[in-house]
């Protein structure tokens, strides 16, 4: 097996249209985005310390507060989109997964949450 690097994000908030019903979707609501990038084959960063070594994750965040894109039914499709982006940034991107929450659904305790996962092919 060969060496991996993860990069994580947990929980960074970005704020879409979303849901299923039009009204849902007719407000901007919050959602929380995790990352999970998976890299093959690191440097060793004792040699190389330098953003040009790894993927900056300063562009996985500004893509999750303010490229989503259009509205969308699912939280699913929000995954994907972010999903996409990870795997384009860098030619070692291996797989990635991605959760997005969503805490407005459930009155109460609890949040609505799907995870992905996408490999290069």
């Amino acid at each position: 097996m060969s060496d991996l690097q993860i990069i994580r994000i947990d929980d960074a908030k970005a704020i879409v249209r979303v849901g299923v019903p039009d009204p849902e979707r007719a407000l901007p609501q919050e959602v929380r985005v995790s990352v999970a990038l998976i890299l093959e084959e690191p440097p060793r960063f004792v040699a190389h310390d330098r953003i040009g070594a790894t993927v900056d994750y300063d562009r996985i965040i500004a893509f999750i507060r303010d490229d989503l894109g259009e509205p969308a039914h699912l939280i699913e499709t929000l995954a994907d989109r972010v999903a996409g982006h990870c795997l384009s940034l860098s030619a070692r991107a291996r797989a990635v997964e991605v959760t997005v929450k969503k805490p407005s659904v459930l009155s109460g305790d609890g949040v609505v949450a799907v995870t992905i996962r996408r490999e290069r092919q």
